[in-house]
């Protein structure tokens, strides 16, 4: 079919590397012409949805494979440098305008409202903050996928901002909040996981020790997202949301580096995004 904008919403969960297999079901919907008018990225799905709503199909899975071994790119060295193990300037300047270059313009074309979600260090409470000049508001996604202990905090309009998964790991209940009546969900786990009280948290007391409403968030994180889970197995069997996730579990890991991997778990989002499809156009009435 042609490319249509779909007044629904998209939640693009993270993972780091794991944003392989969301790269490969954008890929397919990118094949099948299918774009939402409202995208909820959080962290690499934030980066994820940059290429998807450029509609360069391939792109993020080549940006992953390709330089997850560059140091420039993923690197302790860049920690010690830099503060960041993903080097800001590489990763948001130098491969977008130099390497693997950025269609601006058909993002702009596409006319989806995307919001790249961050956590606010000083509430520790979700920010959904709006992309809409890409060159402008890169740093709302690198706000949204800088890792607590990885990276520096990334400041926007005068706030302080890490990772949007500390936060608000799989944002559906905004989606619905927003009036989304349909809203597409595409997660990086299968459906048995569940998450564990984070083990570093010794570490984030003593790192973000001037920041109390980070340090709750990164402590009831796996309270929060194992509720949310919950929700959102109820909202998939009510028909109220559609869920793509593994159909396995995920062996791919946050910093993997195994390109051949990467690309399986890419070719399993696209095939099963391929497999779903038929049903997805059902749900959305299309």
């Amino acid at each position: 079919m042609s490319d249509i904008l779909i007044n629904a919403g998209l939640v693009l969960e993270g993972g780091g590397m794991r944003g392989v297999y969301t790269a490969g079901v954008l890929d397919l919907f990118i094949d099948k012409g299918l774009y939402f008018k409202n995208c909820y990225g959080v962290s690499a799905g934030a980066t994820q949805c940059c290429s998807y709503l450029s509609k360069q199909k391939g792109r993020a899975l080549k940006i992953n494979v390709e330089y997850m071994k560059d140091k420039r790119y993923a690197s302790f060295g860049n920690l010690v440098k830099e503060g960041n193990y993903f080097g800001k300037k590489f990763t948001m300047e130098t491969i977008p305008n130099e390497l693997e270059l950025f269609d601006y313009d058909e993002y702009t074309k596409t006319g989806a409202n995307f919001y790249a979600v961050a956590t606010d260090c000083k509430t520790g409470e979700p920010a959904y903050l709006k992309v809409e000049n890409m060159k402008q508001d890169i740093d709302k996604v690198w706000a949204s996928c800088t890792l607590p202990l990885l990276s520096k905090m990334v400041h926007v309009d005068g706030r302080e901002y890490l990772d949007g998964g500390v936060s608000d790991s799989i944002p559906v209940l905004k989606a619905i909040k927003d009036g989304n009546e349909k809203v597409v969900v595409v997660l990086t786990r299968d459906g048995e996981y569940r998450k564990s009280p984070n083990k570093m948290m010794w570490l984030i007391k003593l790192k973000y020790r001037k920041y109390p409403g980070l340090v709750r968030a990164v402590k009831d994180r796996y309270i929060k997202y194992n509720k949310n889970l919950a929700a959102i197995a109820k909202l998939e069997k009510d028909g109220k949301i559609f869920v793509i996730r593994p159909k396995e579990q995920v062996e791919v890991g946050r910093l993997e580096k195994d390109g051949e991997k990467m690309k399986a778990l890419y070719n399993c989002g696209y095939k099963e995004a391929e497999a779903c499809f038929e049903d997805l156009k059902a749900y959305l009435g299309i």
